[in-house]
C-alpha cells in the first residue's frame, strides 16, 4: 500500500527574524508578530549601527488610532516627572553645571570650512540645541515591528528639561532648537513644535551645529556622529562616545570633560552608558 505523503510546511511559513534596534531592545518577530526581548546593557554601539543599516531606509512611524496633542501632552509630563525625579537627572545637571562657565563664551574651537556660514544666524545668539536621532515619541517603526515609544518619550523628557535649565542658567534671548529624525510624525512634529523645538529635514540639522551648540544624540549612528562632531559642538548629550572607534569621535572626546550619568532606573536601556560632555574648564582653546 503506497505511503500518503504530507506536504511539509515551508521553511519560511514560520521564519523568526531578530530585529535589533537603536534603543537596545531585540525584537524576535514572524511576518505578523513580534515581541522584544532586552538585549544585554554592554552591547556594541556598532552591532546596533549594524542592524539599523540591515533593516533599510526609516519611514515615519505609525501611529495608533485616535492618538492626539492632548494624549502626547500628558504622556510626556508623566515621562518628565519621572525623569526629574531621578538619580539620572542630578547628574545631567553636574554636567551642565560644568559646562555653563562656557556658555556665553565663543566655544571651544573655530569651526570646520565655513560652519559659522551655513548655520542660521539665529543659532548664534547664545547656546542653541539641536537633536539628532529622537525617534518617534508616538508611532512604531519598521513597519510596526518596533516599540520604542517610550525611549524616545523618556529622552524627550530629558531634552526638555536641559532646555528649560539652560534657558533659566543663562542669558534671556530666547533658546533656538531644532530636531531631526526620519521617522518623525504629524504628532511627533506637533508635540516638539510645543516644546518650541523646530523639526527639520535632512541634512538641516546638521548645518546649524556649531562650536556654540549643545548637541543631544541619544540615538545617533557612528557615521552621523563623526560628521556632527567634526563641526565641533561646545557640548554633547550622548554616548557613550568612547565605546566608538572613529578617530573623529576620539579626537572630540579628547577635547572634553564629562560627567556620566546614573543608571535610569525607570528604564535603564533609555540612557545607558550616556554622558553630558563639555569644554574643560582649566584651560580655553586659542
Amino acid at each position: 500500500m503506497p505511503h500518503t505523503r504530507r506536504k511539509k510546511p515551508s521553511s519560511n511559513q514560520h521564519k523568526r527574524l531578530q530585529v535589533t534596534d537603536d534603543s537596545g531592545w531585540t525584537h524576535v518577530t514572524t511576518t505578523k508578530h513580534a515581541r522584544r526581548v532586552p538585549r544585554q546593557p554592554n552591547s556594541k554601539h556598532g552591532q546596533i549601527q549594524q542592524d539599523e543599516e540591515a533593516l533599510g531606509p526609516l519611514e515615519p512611524a505609525e501611529t495608533p488610532a485616535k492618538t492626539s496633542l492632548a494624549d502626547l501632552q500628558s504622556q510626556l509630563g508623566l515621562y518628565r516627572e519621572r525623569w526629574e525625579g531621578s538619580a539620572t537627572w542630578e547628574c545631567a545637571v553636574r554636567g551642565l553645571q560644568r559646562a555653563l562657565p562656557g556658555c556665553e563664551n565663543k566655544g571651544v574651537g573655530e569651526p570646520e570650512g565655513d560652519a559659522d556660514a551655513d548655520a542660521d544666524d539665529d543659532s548664534h545668539s547664545g547656546v542653541s540645541v539641536v537633536c539628532i536621532g529622537l525617534g518617534s515619541p508616538s508611532g512604531f517603526l519598521r513597519g510596526g515591528w518596533v516599540d520604542r515609544r517610550a525611549v524616545s518619550m523618556y529622552q524627550l523628557a530629558a531634552l526638555g528639561s536641559i532646555m528649560n535649565w539652560i534657558e533659566k542658567n543663562t542669558t534671556p534671548d530666547t533658546l533656538k532648537a531644532f530636531a531631526q529624525d526620519p521617522v518623525f510624525n504629524k504628532h511627533d512634529t506637533e508635540l516638539l513644535n510645543d516644546l518650541n523645538i523646530t523639526v527639520v529635514t535632512h541634512p538641516s540639522a546638521f548645518e546649524k551645529v556649531t562650536p556654540r551648540t549643545f548637541l543631544f544624540c541619544p540615538g545617533a549612528e557612528r557615521r552621523h556622529l563623526e560628521t556632527l562632531l567634526a563641526r565641533d559642538p561646545a557640548f554633547v548629550f550622548g554616548g557613550p562616545l568612547e565605546d566608538i572607534d572613529s578617530d573623529v569621535v576620539r579626537g572630540f572626546v579628547a577635547k572634553r570633560e564629562s560627567v556620566q550619568l546614573a543608571r535610569f532606573e525607570e528604564m535603564e536601556t533609555a540612557f545607558w552608558g550616556m554622558r553630558v560632555y563639555y569644554p574643560p574648564q582649566t584651560s580655553s582653546d586659542g
